[in-house]
């Protein structure tokens, strides 16, 4: 008789362990659908979704624009302190050449050059 009882416990039990893997299966199915929902409703961006990223593309392409404008802005700068930078050396040379000649020339050939330089830079300027 005690080992009948056993017997039927034993029973009960793997049926519950049953019923439970069952409960088990059946949440698992629940899960796998709505994750495939999910990500049916993902593959499928909402019209919100859709008009902010249109934005960010459309900002992001002005905003590459306006890094290549300021680049060549960048170049033409750079191209322009060269230029006055030569310039500037051209005038420093000269103005050595005249403080050279005033030394050992006299006033006379310090005007002549002078007047050269001035006529030099006015076509420069």
């Amino acid at each position: 008789m005690k080992h009948v009882l056993r017997i039927h416990r034993f029973l009960r039990w793997l049926m519950n362990g049953v019923s439970f893997s069952q409960k088990q299966a059946m949440l698992v199915r629940q899960l796998e659908e709505e994750l495939r929902i999910r990500s049916m409703q993902n593959h499928h961006p909402s019209h919100e979704v859709r008009q902010q990223v249109e934005t960010m593309y459309a900002e992001n392409d002005h905003l590459s624009r306006e890094v290549a404008i300021l680049r060549e802005t960048v170049k033409e700068l750079e191209l322009r302190i060269e230029t006055q930078k030569q310039t500037l050396q051209s005038r420093d040379e000269s103005i050595k050449k005249l403080l050279e000649m005033l030394q050992n020339k006299g006033m006379a050939a310090v005007v002549k050059v002078f007047l050269r330089v001035r006529i030099w830079a006015r076509k420069v300027v």
